[in-house]
């Protein structure tokens, strides 16, 4: 296979096929389907935003929601599993000693990273390295992934310090919990690690709310303006499937104790073009609001707190409108939507479930109007 290219969704056409070949029993499975991953990963699709220094793509934000939204389209929990996989990988780069980054990708370019960014564990100095302990969920891909990254809180440290510490998965350390409705192919199971340890190679110490290292415009947002924009990419390509579906039923379905097709009905006309505006508004102002802080990251300059709540608010926003489109369509499609073969529930499904992160939470745009109100988030991870 070819390396990745600036444009990831140049080398999509080669994986579409057997994505959707295998979505199903991904699914079905509750599991990411491990020839996908691979494939993905010798791609070089899962290293998007890792710096060109240690082997990456160091691809421009919009260029991975673009990405994860064509992605969403063929498959949304496929989409969802390269989605935080990327953003794991993004986490190395950024807290892990630079030696170790440099050699990393150089010897495993195809490496596939899991994990969670979310400080739930706990981690003890000791020689030659770190214990840690704790147990991290909705970890996506843990069953596919080569190597995990999982973040901690360093005992006794004050300030506090977190440590992000990469290991070799283990089946023994997976909890099953991932019992879902929604992107129920990710295998977003916990993982459980007691009293573990790990060379000091392997674990990035740092500050807590400390910046990455690498000095390039994306390393220079918090956290809390990396990971909210490519959450909004898989839920505006469910959203963008769901509009194809519910055209092709449109297209054949005559409605019960009518004469006249779907199509042909004001509700359908009415839904489509909600669909469409919903979509396609959500994803411009998100396309703007990310474009004005790009600017300011190339200067390195502060985010201001109305931009930063705007930000919040606006990939929130998204999220719910392509929530919202899917809904308009499930309605207009009437009992065919609540049939197996009919994709728009799982469409559904999955697009809330991208709305039960944290980062794009519906909640998060209460906590965005405080903040334009002048008034203090009330949460640490805004």
């Amino acid at each position: 296979m070819q390396a990745a290219s600036s444009d990831p969704n140049q080398l999509l056409p080669e994986l579409a096929d057997l994505i959707a070949a295998r979505a199903k029993k991904s699914d079905e499975s509750r599991s990411p389907d491990p020839e996908v991953i691979r494939s993905l990963g010798d791609l070089g699709l899962m290293k998007l935003l890792v710096p060109v220094e240690y082997g990456g793509l160091e691809l421009h934000p919009a260029g991975l929601i673009d990405f994860t939204d064509s992605l969403a389209q063929i498959h949304g929990s496929t989409a969802w599993v390269a989605m935080t996989c990327n953003e794991e990988a993004e986490l190395v780069s950024a807290y892990l000693p630079i030696d170790t980054c440099r050699s990393l990708w150089k010897q495993e370019p195809s490496v596939v990273f899991a994990g969670s960014g979310v400080a739930k564990g706990r981690a003890r100095r000791t020689k030659g390295g770190w214990r840690v302990s704790g147990r991290w969920n909705f970890v996506s891909g843990c069953t596919t992934a080569d190597k995990w990254i999982l973040n901690s809180v360093v005992e006794e440290s004050s300030p506090i310090q977190l440590c992000f510490a990469v290991v070799d998965p283990n089946p023994d350390f997976v909890e099953d919990t991932w019992h879902t409705v929604g992107l129920r192919g990710t295998g977003s199971n916990d993982v459980v690690l007691d009293n573990f340890f790990v060379e000091d190679q392997w674990c990035g110490v740092v500050a807590n709310n400390s910046l990455p290292i690498p000095d390039l415009p994306f390393y220079r947002l918090p956290s809390s303006l990396r990971f909210p924009f490519p959450k909004t990419g898989v839920a505006a390509g469910l959203a963008k499937r769901a509009i194809s579906e519910f055209q092709l039923l449109a297209d054949k379905k005559t409605p019960l104790s009518s004469k006249r097709e779907l199509r042909e009905r004001p509700d359908a006309a009415s839904a489509i073009a909600k669909a469409h505006a919903l979509v396609g508004s959500g994803q411009a102002w998100v396309s703007d609001l990310l474009s004005n802080i790009w600017k300011i990251a190339e200067k390195d300059g502060q985010v201001s707190e109305e931009l930063h709540a705007k930000v919040r608010l606006g990939c929130s926003w998204s999220v719910q409108n392509s929530i919202s489109a899917i809904q308009h369509l499930v309605d207009a499609a009437g009992s065919s939507a609540n049939f197996e073969e009919s994709e728009l529930m799982n469409l559904l499904n999955d697009t809330r479930a991208v709305a039960g992160h944290f980062m794009v939470g519906s909640y998060q745009i209460d906590t965005a109007g405080r903040v334009l109100l002048g008034l203090d988030a009330g949460d640490p991870a805004f």
